[in-house]
């Protein structure tokens, strides 16, 4: 079977379109030489009497422009034909311009367009003269350039498990992030929303949890550079995203990839067209869901009927204060980019502003993104120097989490301020004005990032190239808070003042040497070798203060505080320093069979002196299995391949620096001297010689197909993940030891899954193409070892379920043989005719009733892990117009709803406010942790959906592109769960909970402009 090829291009221009544009160039001088300025007939069986001056005086010219359907941009050198009914073959190329013109006889003829690298299309030519065409890329991939670690691969000749989104396959909508750009799209790859806080990040897991104290988040690599943050690039800035899963393709980034690794590519300049690009966006944003309290009304009438006391608590009023404390959110953003360039050179500049204001009052971001990237070639194109520069500029005001308590806990019958113009305030447990903190009170956070990349790659010979980077990068954060002395969060201390300013900076120095050969054009080799240095520091300083005289100046006059203490002043300095060496072999047979080996030597200072150089090794094989000759006649198979792969990753983010160090520090307690009291030091820290990173192996086998001309494609795989040498900090004895703890590799935990994605294009016409993705994966998560010889523990109970009136019950175990988050509490089967819960008492012996209800009666209650994640994205594209929606799922987890464990009960009427079932669920029993408050989290929900219509701007000169669109987000969510949201916070040791301080999701109308000229 005969396949479509692209060309592989320079590595210096990522777009495989634009990779085309010298070919372009050059077919079109060919074209233009050999063909006539209007097309003369090609056939082999040519008749002389069609080429007579009568036949040609008959002919009639049709003309058109032919773009780029994405883009919007003209494409140069696209082949135009046209076969009349005698059988004669007329043809021609568009120009510079992306116009053609060419000369039919018969109106009842097919226009027969085709471009390398683009989808070949037939028209019917009919009664106009001008057929304006745009031309879709070809959608099999098959050969599309993808981005590795350290360089590039064609889709085919990989051998690793890569998924690889373009701009146009991303999230749409309101998107502030990297994050939210992916969010649902990725098998395997949970983005989980744990907050409706415009100022916080969703947490990222990729193929489960695999650290204990460490971090679980995927390492992130920008335009080359390791270790970028997901929220410093501007999602209008980012051309495609890479996500490297198994170990195979993540060990050459070592120490630092065992959660993955995400490869983030930004917009390059096209030497071919000059663009200046502005799009903007306005979005409102509504609460989707607010706790369900009691009105006013419904207060007083539960005390009429119940005979309460409530003299001097009804002040009159009927407050929501929730419905206070909310508003509606509004979002704008603006994003301009130039680019352009000329042969030898191209450039981009970007800037970007977002000002987002939460459906809370008081909460908002403002960020201002800006970016530039310039290439220029040299030495007869051998030399390829880029520079690209990086700053961000943001403020944001983070919500007070405890002003949901106050929401909640308030009674509803009292203002929010009193006749007499004061703010109403009581000084209960839990008990104040929300409003009241929100106006007076202050959290500011103010931060700045700026970076400098220099990068030269240099041809030595023919296939050889070596490459040198500079990377500098420094980052600050400003935060400052106060709490007004009138308020509930400033009553106590009178007035509280906290300053902190901190400091990170960066260098990453790395230098490259690659080598590709093909040998008889059946032999593919390339070889890769590298060194990286990179060095970290981080400074912090911070004072704090209380009893302020007045409250005038806040943070900004923390010496005007009338109550320092001990430790107001306070400040810190790290470095740390990694020295990597690294390499890579690949080869495949006519891409037929493909092999690849990576190796890396990581070196870091935060290891103990034992294990200070950590060897993270991989191998992976594919057999494309299309390329053979046995399919060659089953036409109906574009694609086949199978890949396995093998590698050992490791993760230095759970360590500090200094660690592994015996520390010295301020102790609690001071002694006397001399008239005066003096702080004691001491060992705050035990030395561990043998600390070092964890480590992850993965084996990985996948199977990647395409029929029906790629109408129908997909991947499944399988994984088996094991982490060991887990970090966690464990109790030893003094003696020998000088402190109580000490940070130490011991556990072991594995994750084995499975996923799989679907492309299914159902229609697919000149005018309508109707594409579906589907993508769906499991994990089970095991944590298998917590001890060894030397450190031991049984199950770790972890998380809070603290209650008023109650102990501090944790709610999850960390236990062998059970998933990380676990939930561990009472059984309860219900509640019984008086009121009480219904536990299941299982502590006697074999498990049979004592008749007491003790600790020994806790059990397993579920995992806040998912069973299943998945999500479904349909898109239609019918001439000028464009639609999807994209559903986001969840299936199988448990989530703890905190909220209505705290406040479905009538025990604290009537000085506090409850949520409305604690009028109809018969309980009357103090509330205690139990499965009683553990729900099923699954969901399905209606994520994004996007109406879009390109205008017509042909006759419009100096516009390339004008596209209006309307985006809703989460505009319904289907779920059993009772709370606000099932998708919750899942990070730390209680993931799945709905705290009482849970900040709700909202529901967004979007409405914007993208404009090109």
């Amino acid at each position: 079977m005969k396949k479509k090829s692209m060309l592989t291009v320079p590595a210096f221009d990522k777009g495989y379109k634009k990779y085309l544009l010298a070919l372009k160039i050059v077919t079109l001088i060919i074209l233009i030489n050999i063909l006539p300025a209007t097309a003369l007939p090609v056939s082999t069986d040519i008749n002389p009497a069609v080429l007579n001056r009568t036949e040609i005086n008959q002919k009639q010219k049709i003309t058109g422009v032919i773009k780029d359907a994405e883009t919007k941009d003209p494409l140069i050198g696209v082949t135009v034909s046209c076969l009349d009914a005698k059988g004669v073959k007329y043809v021609t190329v568009t120009d510079v311009n992306g116009k053609y013109i060419l000369d039919v006889t018969d109106r009842d003829a097919t226009l027969t367009i085709t471009y390398i690298g683009y989808e070949k299309q037939e028209i019917k030519l009919g009664a106009s003269n001008t057929v304006n065409i745009e031309l879709r890329s070809s959608s099999t991939k098959l050969d599309e350039i993808i981005v590795v670690g350290y360089g590039t691969q064609k889709k085919r000749e990989i051998s690793g498990s890569v998924t690889s989104l373009n701009a146009k396959e991303l999230n749409k909508g309101l998107t502030s992030n990297v994050a939210d750009l992916l969010q649902g799209k990725v098998a395997g790859l949970v983005i989980t929303k744990g907050s409706g806080d415009v100022t916080s990040d969703a947490s990222v897991r990729l193929r489960g949890t695999s650290s204990l104290t460490g971090s679980s988040t995927p390492f992130v690599v920008i335009d080359g550079i390791p270790g970028g943050n997901m929220n410093s690039i501007a999602p209008q800035d980012i051309e495609s995203i890479s996500i490297l899963k198994d170990a195979s393709s993540a060990a050459i980034y070592g120490s630092r990839s065992a959660s993955g690794v995400i490869l983030i590519t930004t917009k390059k300049g096209s030497a071919a067209v000059s663009r200046i690009n502005y799009e903007t966006y306005v979005a409102f944003d509504v609460v989707s869901n607010k706790p369900k309290m009691l009105t006013g009304a419904q207060w007083r009438k539960y005390a009429a009927d119940n005979n309460k006391d409530i003299t001097g608590m009804d002040l009159g009023a009927n407050t929501d204060w929730f419905g206070e404390i909310l508003q509606p959110g509004v979002t704008q953003n603006h994003s301009l980019s130039l680019s352009g360039g000329a042969a030898s050179h191209n450039y981009i500049a970007s800037v970007a502003y977002m000002n987002r204001q939460g459906v809370v009052k008081g909460n908002s971001m403002d960020r201002i993104n800006a970016r530039f990237s310039f290439n220029q070639r040299a030495i007869n194109d051998k030399l390829l120097l880029t520079f690209t520069g990086n700053a961000i500029m943001g403020n944001n005001s983070p919500t007070e989490p405890q002003n949901f308590i106050l929401a909640y806990n308030t009674i509803p019958v009292v203002p929010v301020k009193l006749p007499n113009g004061n703010w109403y305030e009581n000084s209960d447990f839990d008990q104040g004005n929300p409003v009241h903190n929100i106006e007076l009170n202050k959290r500011d956070n103010k931060s700045n990032m700026f970076n400098g990349n220099f990068k030269a790659d240099f041809e030595i010979l023919k296939g050889l190239n070596f490459s040198a980077s500079a990377f500098k990068e420094r980052s600050t954060n400003d935060w400052g808070r106060y709490d007004n002395s009138t308020t509930e969060r400033g009553r106590v201390a009178l007035g509280y003042g906290q300053r902190e300013a901190k400091l990170w900076d960066r260098s990453l120095y790395e230098f490259t040497a690659n080598y590709q050969k093909k040998i008889n054009d059946v032999h593919n080799i390339g070889l890769l070798a590298g060194y990286s240095w990179e060095e970290n520091s981080y400074e912090l300083q911070g004072a704090q203060n209380r009893q302020f005289v007045s409250n005038l100046l806040g943070y900004d006059n923390l010496q005007s505080g009338e109550n320092l203490l001990s430790g107001d002043t306070y400040s810190q300095r790290n470095m740390s320093r990694l020295i990597s060496f690294f390499g890579r072999a690949t080869y495949n047979y006519d891409e037929k069979y493909v092999l690849a080996a990576t190796i890396r030597r990581d070196g870091s200072s935060k290891f103990g002196i034992n294990n200070k150089w950590g060897v993270f090794p991989s191998a992976s094989a594919a057999w494309n299995i299309s390329k053979e000759s046995f399919l060659s006649s089953i036409q109906t198979i574009n694609d086949l391949k199978i890949r396995a792969g093998y590698g050992i990753t490791g993760n230095q983010d759970g360590i500090s620096p200094y660690n592994s160090l015996n520390l010295y520090g301020r102790q609690a307690t001071e002694y006397y001297n001399d008239g005066k009291y003096y702080s004691a030091y001491g060992v705050i820290q035990n030395p561990n010689a043998n600390l070092k990173w964890e480590t992850t192996a993965m084996f990985n086998i996948g199977i990647d197909f395409g029929i029906l001309n790629n109408r129908l494609s997909g991947t499944v795989e399988w994984y088996n993940k094991k982490t060991t040498d887990l970090l966690y900090t464990y109790s030893v004895a003094m003696p020998p030891y000088q402190f109580g703890t000490l940070l130490a590799n011991v556990g072991d935990m594995t994750n084995k899954g499975i996923e799989a994605v679907i492309n299914i294009v159902p229609i697919q016409t000149t005018n309508l193409r109707w594409t579906v993705s589907l993508n769906a994966a499991h994990n089970a998560n095991v944590v298998t070892r917590l001890s060894n010889s030397e450190f031991q523990t049984g199950g770790i109970k972890t998380g809070s379920a603290w209650i008023r009136g109650g102990s501090n019950t944790t709610t999850h175990i960390l236990q062998e043989g059970h998933a990380f988050g676990t939930f561990f509490g009472y059984n309860c089967t219900g509640i019984d005719a008086n009121g009480k819960y219904i536990f299941t008492d299982i502590s006697g012996p074999e498990g049979k009733p004592d008749g007491l209800i003790d600790d020994k009666d806790q059990t397993f209650l579920g995992s806040a892990q998912p069973k299943l994640t998945y999500g479904i994205n349909n898109s239609f594209n019918y001439r000028k117009w464009d639609f999807s929606f994209f559903l986001n799922g969840v299936y199988g987890n448990k989530v703890l709803n905190y909220s209505r464990m705290s406040f479905a009960t009538t025990q604290w009427l009537m000085g506090a406010n409850i949520l409305q079932e604690a009028l109809t669920n018969g309980l009357k029993d103090s509330p205690v942790y139990s499965n009683y408050y553990i729900e099923d989290g699954s969901f399905l929900r209606l994520e994004n959906m996007t109406l879009g219509y390109n205008f017509n701007i042909d006759k419009i000169k100096w516009l390339k592109n004008l596209r209006v669109y309307v985006v809703g987000q989460n505009l319904f969510l289907i779920t059993k769960y009772r709370g606000l949201d099932p998708e919750v916070n899942m990070t730390g040791f209680e993931p799945g909970v709905e705290g009482r301080d849970y900040y709700p999701k909202s529901r967004t109308l979007m409405m914007g402009v993208n404009i090109s000229f």
